[in-house]
């Protein structure tokens, strides 16, 4: 970013010293000079991703507890949007704390990561990525009796056009855990750079 301001001063320090020099400016060198302004703003801006800053990363809470401060989602008779509420960063607004759904300002490559946590005995437990209407990643496993408490993590970087819709989703018959206190269940995603 620097370098690019820097490139910028000094191709307009340069055309105030080719003034200088000749007052005449010639047409082509005054339109290669503005060419290259050009040239130059339009790296700027794809190195700063247009400008737009979009990142977010926020926390699924339990509905209800069920022993040190961590309650159980699911299981549900049909696929269900895991809905994080808690917001520890949502710079540009694009994901909604109400719906639990990312929409994307901007066609671009976007980053997303998850980590999911479970604290149950015999049953399935696990989430997906959705792009769309379309499941992007699946990480589940079936609780044994005895092994009852685990993380697992998941990312992926996607092309978004405009107003796609990123969520995570919480399979049929599917169980998580999550804490009212502690951020162990999480999902955070931000535009790597704008197509």
């Amino acid at each position: 970013m620097m370098k690019v301001v820097k490139m910028k001063v000094l191709v307009l320090a340069v055309a105030a010293l080719l003034l200088k020099v000749d007052s005449q400016l010639t047409d082509d060198v005054a339109e290669y000079l503005l060419r290259l302004n050009d040239r130059i703003n339009a790296l700027e801006k794809s190195c700063t991703g247009g400008g737009r800053k979009v990142v977010f990363s926020v926390v699924h809470r339990p509905s209800s507890i069920k022993g040190d401060n961590v309650g159980i989602t699911g299981p549900y008779d049909v696929a269900s949007v895991l809905v994080h509420k808690h917001a520890i960063t949502n710079i540009g607004n694009a994901y909604n704390t109400q719906t639990g759904i990312f929409t994307a300002p901007v066609k671009g490559v976007y980053f997303f990561t998850f980590t999911t946590y479970s604290w149950v005995s015999e049953a399935d437990i696990g989430v997906s990525l959705y792009r769309n209407n379309e499941e992007i990643l699946l990480i589940w496993e079936t609780q044994d009796r005895g092994d009852n408490e685990d993380y697992a993590s998941n990312s992926a970087a996607l092309i978004l056009e405009q107003g796609d819709k990123v969520y995570m989703n919480l399979p049929k018959g599917f169980r998580v855990s999550s804490s009212t206190t502690t951020n162990i269940h999480t999902f955070s995603g931000f535009l790597l750079y704008q197509l």
